[in-house]
């Protein structure tokens, strides 16, 4: 049996994980854990169980909680590993033996770390330890002080032993990974000053002295933002050293040599380059560039010279026509080969694999029309959009023999956006016009730049580019050119006013990730390790860019394997830190995009993080930004158009899983008490639609409860007009709905899983146990009667179902008498009624009909219609099981009459259904069968699976009373399943 704390809280038992239930259930037993082998007060338990002032009956809650523990512990067999609850007096005991709980395993391979005298073995000791994490400590718990205490405390451990480890990883020689070690603690707690500082230091000793350096001074003006305070002496000497150039010292340097034997070389000094060469003549066979056009962005062609113009162009004002260009005014047909071929492509993508598709679609778009073509490349950020356009111009720059100009407009980068005027000037250049001839304003040169590509057969790949005016100076003249663009947003612009033809560019398929991850790695890496390639290229979430770093990983350490690097990923909460390799990181992709979204959008995204599930709606997004349902919508628009959701229906949306991994992240930046009422208000955006669903599924049935005090009414909820619809709404959202019940409150949790009834009728052996357990929990947890009346009728049912008759008459025993103490008439005869079905599976029949009688009687005095033709149902089943055909007649035909008009009612079915049974047994077979088939069609109607089945086993047992066996009664069902009723 293992107990885990450093992270989410959990048990594994020898059938697999427990099922802890609550969050106080989970704090609990977290404050038991941490205190193991000694006794913990109910006062104790308390404070760390309600964050402000426990309520009247904590004492209870507390023992309510102690005992479903136990029972748990007992059901898993902790007894057999010496694993026990005691209590004592006014005191809890969990007795505990040594080497179960991950906390207790980290401090002792922490201590052992501190033992070794060999780095190597210290690095194998920590890295261990702080495997055991995966993710913060104490996940799940209640934010009260004690424990917030102990999570400080748990957590200040972890970064002490990171750092060592980050020491000891560059005594042997290893700057470069202390420094990716370091980098993602540092980012996650950037005012702890001992880790800038040693991430400084490996930073330089990796030689990345400008990293180095650029740290130091983002955690001195955090300081003094936040704090108002200076660096203090570790983060200063550290800067001063790496001033110096010191790359160790002495202690350092004799530790290294220490572990001479570890590693062959010690940490190597940086090495300080010399001033960049930013003028003075070029050297032999170096071209001179005009300013401003670098020669890194592409490459010539070897050409004739460009001629010379007869004079400089005058200077242009606002708006004067451009001066005419002598070398391409005289003859704009003249031969192509005469003109300047240009190539200004970057080298192609190295291990570019696929996307047989999306290149297909690129060159049915990129067929050049009357007009030109214009093929548009969008994508999220790191999906291989500039990979995809590099590849296709690589392999088809051919088709156009005047060249290719490439510009990256920068648009999702930390660097500012380029501007147009010197991209024109770039272009102009190859294009062979001196720089001497350009006109001094945009649209000057984007008017010489229309004439210097008319006639021409050119591709102008515009990379990274953020919206459409940023495009449209670029685009080439030439009926015979075209233009490739590559975006994050959808620049719909682009595509009304240019004509451009999206290509959309979607994340890879596991096959195609595989094979991404084979290119970078050899085909040998991964048939060696084919399940963890599977397993990698799955939490790399098929993204391109995600794969490589993870690729690259693997590829600098042929040591560690993909297992090792699957591992580092299964870590929710620490994954995005894993996937950066130096500047490049998903993170920074992600985040690029972000900072370039509108206030609202960006609050929405941040707010995202705290959805429990990636599938999103405009309704509950709306809830969690606090937005009316309008802008919710906008701003969902917004985000899919920078393909950072993907509409997957009318206002349905969901997020790649690296996409929520990085919302969730932001949102982890809000304080508790922000993340606290926003999953609140989901919880009751939640709670309302529910309700309405459960409405319009069951028309005329009384709501199952009225949203608590204090919650907040959302500003709009899904209107529901069809049975189908609401039914549907409550299967889609189940999932989520069941996350979000997780961390709701009492009050909410026991309304938001009896929302879902009509749900549960319907698939009854769908496993809703557990949850229904869990709404009994809360609402005696809540103190709230009718709560605890309407789970315990709702729970014993289900158990009913699933055959589990005594734990049902259990459950059920007491719901009556808690419906009558809150007042709830109907709740009380439907718990009567439950009850009964409990004593006709015992074979009681005395005690079902009695208890019948007076649920008819209890729904008859409430006056509703919907509780007594639910009575009515089952008291003609009660009487069709005892053998009194006619009363059970009457009873069926009476309820039947009293749910006129609500033929989406599956009772319905079930009445036909009791009234053609009893039809049968009178001997009244054309009666029979015609009300059977009644049942059929309103079964189907229902979509009620468990109606549809009781009513075809009562057809085939009419069929038999009536003579006619089992073939003919298999050709009469087939015969009215296909004629109307």
């Amino acid at each position: 049996m293992k107990f885990r704390l450093l992270g989410a809280i959990a048990a594994d038992g020898a059938d697999g994980e427990l099922r802890l239930g609550p969050e106080k259930r989970r704090s609990l037993l977290a404050l038991l854990l941490l205190r193991r082998n000694r006794a913990v007060s109910v006062a104790q338990l308390t404070e760390a169980l309600w964050v402000d002032e426990p309520p009247a009956n904590a004492r209870t809650v507390v023992q309510s909680h102690i005992s479903r523990l136990r029972a748990l512990l007992a059901e898993a067999g902790a007894d057999r590993h010496g694993v026990g609850l005691t209590t004592a007096g006014d005191a809890y005991t969990l007795c505990l033996p040594e080497g179960l709980l991950d906390v207790e395993q980290f401090d002792a391979l922490v201590a052992a770390a501190r033992t070794e005298q060999r780095s190597t073995e210290v690095v194998g000791a920590l890295e261990h330890a702080l495997g055991l994490w995966r993710g913060p400590a104490l996940t799940g718990t209640v934010p009260s002080a004690p424990l917030e205490a102990w999570r400080q405390t748990l957590e200040e451990n972890r970064l002490a032993a990171v750092e060592t480890l980050a020491d000891h990883l560059q005594r042997l020689g290893e700057p470069a990974r202390a420094a990716e070690l370091l980098r993602a603690e540092t980012v996650a707690h950037p005012l702890r000053e001992s880790l800038v500082s040693a991430l400084m230091l490996a930073l330089f000793r990796a030689g990345r002295q400008s990293d180095a350096i650029t740290w130091y001074h983002r955690t001195r003006e955090s300081l003094a933002d936040r704090l108002g305070v200076d660096p203090g002496r570790a983060l200063n000497a550290a800067y001063e050293r790496i001033l110096r150039g010191e790359s160790a010292t002495a202690a350092e340097a004799e530790a290294a040599g220490a572990d001479h034997d570890d590693a062959a070389a010690g940490p190597a000094p940086a090495r300080t380059g010399g001033p960049a060469r930013t003028g003075g003549p070029a050297r032999a066979g170096e071209p001179v560039w005009a300013p401003g056009i670098p020669v890194q962005r592409g490459r010539l062609r070897p050409t004739a010279p460009a001629a010379t113009p007869a004079a400089p162009a005058p200077a242009l004002s606002a708006a004067p026509a451009p001066a005419p260009v002598p070398a391409l005014a005289k003859a704009p047909d003249r031969a192509a080969a005469e003109l300047p071929a240009v190539d200004l492509l970057p080298r192609p993508p190295r291990g570019f694999y696929g996307r047989g598709a999306e290149l297909a679609a690129l060159g049915d778009a990129l067929s050049t029309g009357p007009d030109g073509a214009i093929a548009l490349v969008t994508g999220p950020a790191g999906v291989g959009k500039t990979a995809l356009a590099l590849d296709w111009a690589h392999r088809h720059g051919h088709r156009f023999p005047d060249g290719v100009l490439f510009a990256d407009l920068g648009g999702f980068s930390d660097r500012p956006d380029r501007e147009l005027g010197d991209v024109l000037a770039e272009f102009l250049a190859a294009l062979g016009i001196a720089h001497e001839d350009l006109p001094p304003t945009l649209a000057g040169r984007a008017a010489l730049y229309r004439r210097a590509t008319t006639g021409r057969r050119l591709l102008v790949l515009v990379d990274n580019a953020r919206e459409s005016e940023q495009v449209r100076p670029l685009l080439p003249a030439g009926a015979d050119s075209a233009a490739l663009v590559t975006s994050r947003h959808r620049m719909l612009g682009l595509v009304a006013s240019e004509l451009a033809r999206p290509v959309p560019l979607s994340v890879l398929g596991p096959e195609e990730s595989s094979a991404l991850l084979a290119r970078v790695l050899g085909p040998a890496r991964i048939a060696a390790e084919p399940g963890a390639a599977r397993e990698l290229a799955a939490l790399c979430d098929g993204l391109p860019l995600a794969l490589r770093i993870a690729a690259a990983k693997a590829a600098a350490d042929p040591r560690r394997g993909l297992a090792a690097v699957t591992e580092q990923l299964r870590h929710e909460q620490r994954r995005l830190n894993h996937l950066a390799a130096e500047e490049i990181s998903v993170t920074s992709a992600l985040r690029i995009s972000c900072e370039q979204l509108p206030p609202t959008a960006a609050r929405l995204f941040r707010a995202l993080g705290l959805h429990p599930g990636p599938m999103v709606d405009a309704y509950t997004a709306a809830a969690l930004a606090d937005l009316e349902h309008p802008d919710a919508a906008q701003a969902l628009e917004r985000l899919a158009a920078t393909h950072l959701v993907t509409e997957t229906g009318a206002e349905q949306y969901t997020l790649h899983d690296l996409v929520w991994l990085y919302a969730r992240q932001l949102a982890a930046e809000t304080s508790r008490a922000e993340q606290r009422t926003a999953r609140a208000r989901l919880a009751d955006q939640y709670l309302y639609a529910g309700l309405a669903a459960a409405q319009c599924a069951e028309p005329g049935s009384k709501p199952c409860c009225e949203p608590p005090a204090g919650s907040h009414r959302p500003r709009a909820v899904p209107e529901f007009t069809a049975v189908g619809d609401a039914l549907h709404w409550l299967g889609a959202h189940r999932e989520t709905l069941a996350e979000v019940i997780a961390t709701a409150t009492p009050e909410r949790t026991w309304r938001l899983v009896l929302t879902q009834w009509p749900l549960i009728l319907r698939r009854v052996r769908d496993g809703w146990v557990p949850q229904l357990q869990l709404a009994l929990e809360a609402a005696v947890e809540a103190g709230d009667l009718d709560g605890e009346s309407q789970a315990r009728a709702l729970l014993g049912w289900v158990l009913v179902s699933n055959r589990r008759l005594h734990e049902a008459a259990a459950c059920l025993a007491p719901a009556a008498e808690l419906a009558a103490r809150a007042d709830n008439q109907v709740g009380r005869a439907i718990a009567l009624i439950n009850l009964a079905a409990v004593h006709s599976e015992l074979a009681d029949h005395a005690a079902a009909g009695a208890g019948l009688a007076q649920a008819l009687e209890i729904a008859l005095a409430a006056d509703h219609p919907h509780t007594t033709a639910l009575a009515l149902l089952n008291l003609a089943r009660h009487h069709l099981a005892t053998g009194r055909p006619r009363p059970a007649l009457d009873h069926a035909l009476h309820g039947l009459a009293l749910s006129t008009g609500t033929h989406s009612d599956p009772r319905r079915v079930l009445l036909h259904t009791t009234a053609g049974e009893a039809l049968s047994a009178l001997g009244r077979h054309p009666e029979a069968r015609a009300r059977l088939g009644a049942a059929l069609a309103e079964a189907e109607q229902v979509g009620h699976d468990e109606a549809t089945a009781e009513v075809l086993r009562a057809l085939a047992r009419a069929e038999d009373a009536a003579g006619h066996g089992h073939a003919a009664a298999a050709h009469r069902l087939r015969a009215d399943l296909l004629s109307p009723v």
